[in-house]
């Protein structure tokens, strides 16, 4: 489930990260990494609201300790949408 959202294009993600060493990580503190995260998964997966996918991006903030791995905050993420 997380890979359909993982083999999307990230290219403009990439792009915007200051460093290119820090696109394979995500900052939970950055408000245009949260909003690009939710509409990636939204694209994806349309059937899940803003509200949900919001929620659990916060939900693994806190359970994923930075520096946060993007595959696995990803992961993270869709499994909790999952419940």
């Amino acid at each position: 489930m997380p890979q359909r959202v993982l083999i999307e294009d990230w290219s403009d993600y990439d792009d915007r990260k200051k460093k290119r060493t820090d696109a394979l990580f995500f900052s939970c503190e950055e408000s245009w990494e949260r909003e690009y995260l939710v509409r990636k998964i939204r694209k994806v997966y349309p059937l899940y609201t803003e509200s949900a996918v919001i929620a659990a991006i916060a939900a693994c903030c806190v359970e994923v300790p930075a520096p946060r791995p993007r595959k696995n905050f990803v992961e993270c993420v869709m499994q909790r949408l999952k419940k």
